[in-house]
């Protein structure tokens, strides 16, 4: 008897795959300029690097959650910058990677290591905010043949993320409750509190689990996704195609302003 339930279907609105610039390329062209980005050495680099971010923002189409987020990883990339200027030595030192040679000294290694990872960062973010659904992304892994087990747990994730936060706000809830709307302040009592919250949620979070693993094999789930086919496009392959040669030539040629 053939089982109709193997594979997960993940929703999609089916006009979304013409687009300009398939998710594929738009994958594989952001994992290209981080990976490149990795192995920059000084602040002239990234310069060019920044301008293919401006060419990212016009043919990803973020969404305004960029903005907001983009800024909340300012307090991280600054605390970077802090450790790396307070960890370097003064003196001056050769800072070397596969294809470049630097010196630096503490101003400029700090200043260099927080733009570089900055920059990393929203990379990251503008694939993630794109006018892509998550859907669509994850979609594309699966095509990119990400192995099963990591496109179905990073989607299992992002759905019952939000549900586990809706549920943790309703622990809180019933704590203010019971407190008759007393704060919790920050000493034995309240880490106590805070404790037996996080042990709850985790202890919740494991039953779920089980459900949901007992859920899917009663459903006959084979751990392979189902979805539409999505077909790569044109301009996204010269898009593509565009990104690894201009990332080649900038790797080789060395150019500084």
């Amino acid at each position: 008897m053939t089982n109709v339930h193997s594979h997960i279907h993940y929703p999609i609105e089916e006009e979304k795959f013409t687009k300009f610039v398939d998710v594929r390329s738009k994958i594989l062209a952001t994992f290209i300029v981080i990976l490149a980005c990795s192995f920059l050495v000084n602040l002239k680099q990234l310069f060019w690097f920044m301008l293919i971010f401006l060419v990212f923002l016009v043919v990803f189409k973020p969404k305004k959650a960029f903005l907001k987020y983009s800024l909340a990883t300012l307090p991280i990339i600054l605390s970077l910058t802090l450790v790396s200027f307070l960890s370097f030595t003064s003196s001056l030192t050769v800072y070397r990677t596969i294809f470049y040679t630097t010196t630096h000294n503490n101003v400029s290694f700090s200043v260099f290591t927080g733009a570089r990872s900055l920059l990393i960062v929203f990379f990251v973010l503008i694939m993630i905010y794109s006018e892509e659904t998550f859907f669509e992304i994850i979609y594309g892994l699966d095509d990119l043949f990400l192995p099963n087990f990591l496109t179905n747990l990073t989607f299992l994730t992002y759905r019952f993320f939000f549900l586990m936060h809706e549920e943790f706000n309703r622990i809180l809830e019933a704590r203010s409750n019971r407190l008759y709307g007393q704060k919790l302040f920050f000493n034995l009592t309240s880490l106590r509190v805070m404790g037996n919250i996080i042990g709850s949620s985790l202890a919740r979070s494991f039953k779920r689990a089980e459900y949901i693993s007992a859920t899917l094999s009663a459903r006959g789930f084979s751990g392979k996704m189902s979805h539409p086919e999505q077909p790569w496009t044109i301009t996204g392959v010269i898009f593509l195609l565009t990104v690894i040669v201009v990332i080649i030539l900038l790797m080789v040629s060395n150019l500084s302003l």
